[in-house]
């Protein structure tokens, strides 16, 4: 068991590391919040439109 334990450390020590350096410090552009913010509000607004006029149990 505790043989298993390190052995998962260190394999998520090394695929830490790895990844680190792949980086390579390249910027990258992420995620524009506002425009990401104003489609998430769309969706919510479509799915509560959907739910209360096509609700049948009223």
């Amino acid at each position: 068991m505790l043989t298993s334990m390190v052995d998962f450390s260190s394999a998520a020590h090394a695929a830490n590391t790895l990844l680190a350096e792949g980086a390579g410090g390249k910027e990258h552009s992420g995620i524009n919040p506002p425009l990401n913010g104003a489609i998430v509000l769309g969706v919510l607004l479509v799915l509560l439109f959907v739910t209360t006029r096509l609700n049948k149990d009223r």
